[in-house]
């Protein structure tokens, strides 16, 4: 399994692990079946139950409400999901950009659009076995077109795993610069403040405080994981307080 390593805003690469073939042609079965039961339902539903008889309403019928979500599935999936699909969350992998946060919804639908030449219908599925085998980021022509790629990760998300903090009424903020950052930013200098703490990484740390005062232009002498912990502290009591 493959390590990638995606730029921040700030200049401190993080590490993926690249999702490997089998765990992504497992995904790609169980979204298959997913796919034949949805298709076998809605006949089903049509035959049994709602006896459509009108031929015209019957080709709408199939047209509309089972042909559209069966064609747009991948891409529903990814852009409803956040680079999931049942089979990406039953395997534990997922899309994100070359970034590392969730992909656009132009990102999807491109990739989406490239699985007519990748699919396992057209040469069994070589072309994208090819690209992902010859890739150094294990992206297939849809990623590679979209800017994509497709990691290998079983995290569990729960609010300690985000910008949320529980702030007291009467806490004072001391870095009202903080509002320049985007959420995703802010997400970034968490996710690495984590892993300084965990690692007992100081030097990662600092690294990370002195960039951000460079982009906020903040001077201050405090220690960089308070000063950290301090701006996430600071963001979301202005956030959601002030």
């Amino acid at each position: 399994m493959s390590s990638i390593k995606i730029p921040t805003a700030f200049n401190i690469d993080l590490e993926f692990e690249a999702a490997d073939t089998g765990k992504r042609l497992l995904a790609y079965l169980i979204d298959s079946a997913v796919r034949i039961v949805f298709l076998l339902a809605l006949i089903f539903l049509d035959s049994q139950v709602l006896h459509i008889e009108n031929a015209s309403l019957d080709g709408i019928y199939y047209g509309i409400v089972v042909a559209i979500p069966f064609t747009l599935y991948f891409f529903l999936c990814e852009w409803l999901m956040g680079g999931r699909t049942p089979g990406k969350a039953a395997v534990g992998i997922k899309v994100v950009s070359l970034m590392g946060n969730q992909p656009t919804a132009g990102q999807v639908a491109l990739r989406s659009l490239m699985r007519f030449i990748e699919s396992p219908m057209v040469f069994c599925g070589a072309v994208a076995l090819i690209a992902i085998a010859r890739s150094p980021y294990s992206q297939r022509v849809g990623d590679l077109v979209a800017g994509t790629i497709v990691v290998d990760t079983k995290a569990k998300h729960s609010l300690d795993q985000t910008i949320f903090r529980n702030i007291a009424v009467d806490y004072q903020p001391q870095f009202f610069q903080i509002l320049k950052l985007s959420d995703k930013d802010l997400n970034k200098v968490k996710e690495l403040l984590d892993r300084a703490v965990k690692q007992q990484d100081f030097v990662l740390a600092h690294r990370v405080a002195e960039r951000v005062k460079t982009v906020l232009k903040i001077d201050t002498q405090m220690n960089d994981m308070m000063f950290l912990e301090t701006l996430l502290n600071d963001y979301n009591y202005l956030v959601t307080r002030a």
